[in-house]
């Protein structure tokens, strides 16, 4: 009753129930729907948060933890991998005692340490090709070798591309952000056109394998889908996601509705496609559909809430039993 009260659902016959309980019980229920009251508005914006600033949706508070975090004692320690390589070695030793400035007495005692760094001073490389025009009298036509350094009529090498690009679309850094990585520690000026002619560049050279992913992902027996927010030049967009064991592949759309769809699934997709209850997914024509189990689990809690129902208390307990066995069972 107390939920209902909460929810603003409380039925004439159930207050009829409750005042029939006496002034005690009445007292205890308004106390335990003002206290959770009390809690709900404490965690909510304040009256003069603006409408702008307050979310659409606030993911509940996370219960505290079951177990203790980390490893189980007695677990053996992951540790990082000593070096294929040493490329360089210095000695250290003492000439006087840090302490005292006594003289020393050697000894054959030493220890050794392996401290991996990256160079002080990294200096880009620039390489003059010289490049040679032939003539083919069978073709009658010059000819001349294919540079593999950089992309056709590019200044700037495959290293300083892909290292730019996963900077800034693998990490999420800004164009002001990389240029100033480059110039300050990699010591490479870069305007600003330079890079994005050059991240042009390389999303044509990876345009096949980006569509040979997606034909796989649709060839797929089982296909996992879900969608997040994004943004593209300050702009509200959507990176879909679609995976399996094999690949994954995204799309970015100012759509988050069954258009975004149309444009992966061009066709009908003979597999199984597992997403959550979004309705946009419904529209899709698959072999079969799977809802994501931990979505429907949640599900069940929210009809927990409204619905005290014998029958549907002990169907919700079974379906969640066999739900999650069949979790653990993997």
């Amino acid at each position: 009753m107390v939920t209902a009260l909460l929810h603003g659902r409380l039925t004439e016959e159930q207050a009829a129930t409750l005042a029939d309980l006496g002034p005690e019980i009445v007292c205890l229920a308004l106390l335990s729907a003002s206290a959770r009251l009390a809690e709900l508005q404490s965690v909510g914006p304040s009256p003069s948060t603006p409408s702008g600033m307050v979310p659409v949706y606030q993911k509940p508070a996370v219960k505290g933890r079951r177990k203790k975090p980390g490893a189980k004692k007695g677990h053996q320690g992951n540790r990082r991998q000593t070096p294929p390589q040493i490329d360089a070695r210095v000695e250290h030793r003492l000439e006087v005692c840090p302490c005292c400035g006594g003289e020393l007495q050697r000894c054959q005692r030493e220890r050794k340490r392996l401290i991996e760094d990256i160079p002080e001073q990294i200096t880009p490389v620039v390489s003059e090709h010289t490049i040679h025009r032939d003539y083919c009298p069978a073709c009658k036509k010059h000819v001349e070798p294919v540079v593999p350094d950089a992309m056709p009529n590019a200044t700037l090498g495959h290293h300083v591309i892909a290292l730019s690009s996963w900077f800034h679309y693998g990490v999420r850094g800004t164009l002001g952000q990389v240029r100033d990585i480059l110039a300050s520690n990699l010591h490479t000026g870069i305007t600003a056109g330079g890079l994005l002619d050059g991240w042009r560049r390389l999303g044509e050279a990876l345009l096949p394998w980006y569509q040979q992913i997606a034909q796989e992902a649709e060839a797929g027996a089982v296909l996992h889908a879900d969608e997040t927010g994004w943004r593209v030049d300050g702009q509200g967009h959507w990176l879909w996601c679609f995976a399996n064991q094999r690949c994954c592949y995204y799309l970015i759309d100012r759509s988050r509705g069954s258009p975004a769809l149309q444009k992966f699934f061009t066709e009908v997709y003979q597999g199984t496609l597992v997403s959550d209850f979004w309705a946009a997914y419904d529209a899709v024509h698959t072999g079969d559909n799977q809802k994501c189990l931990p979505h429907l689990l949640r599900e069940l809690l929210k009809v927990d809430e409204y619905n005290d129902v014998a029958e549907w208390r002990a169907f919700s307990k079974q379906l969640r039993r066999l739900l999650r066995d069949g979790l653990a069972g993997g």
